[in-house]
């Protein structure tokens, strides 16, 4: 059996996270999705658990969304969505080789990053 791509989708908002987890388990066909509305949570699960991609919201009480991507390895597809495109900066995305999406999230886009990430496990 193939090995099950590990996605985490965190946003403070819970319709967020919902509506981005039933997306993804659309658009994969053998993956686990863990979801976190506390950005402290989320943090320590990443610390502890492997995943192959991240998705986070950037503002968030307590961890941001590239706080919670420091850490990660090459091998973790970064993904950072957001509202507020001003205060995020380019650089930092860039050295974490992190795609950034504008809200409203591009499901399409989006779709395509996750599905490659599946068949590189394949």
């Amino acid at each position: 059996m193939a090995k099950k791509l590990e996605i985490v989708i965190v946003d403070d908002e819970v319709q967020i996270t919902e509506l981005l987890k039933t997306f993804v388990q659309c658009a994969t066909k053998n993956s686990n999705i863990r979801t976190f509305n506390d950005s402290v949570e989320a943090k320590s699960y990443l610390a502890e658990n492997k995943i192959d991609v991240l998705i986070t919201d950037y503002k968030m009480p307590r961890y941001n969304g590239i706080q919670l991507m420091e850490g990660l390895g090459p091998e973790v597809k970064k993904i950072l969505i957001s509202g507020y495109v001003t205060e995020i900066a380019e650089e930092k995305l860039q050295a974490m080789d992190a795609v950034f999406f504008e809200k409203p999230v591009p499901m399409k886009a989006l779709s395509k990053i996750v599905h490659d990430q599946e068949n590189k496990l394949s």
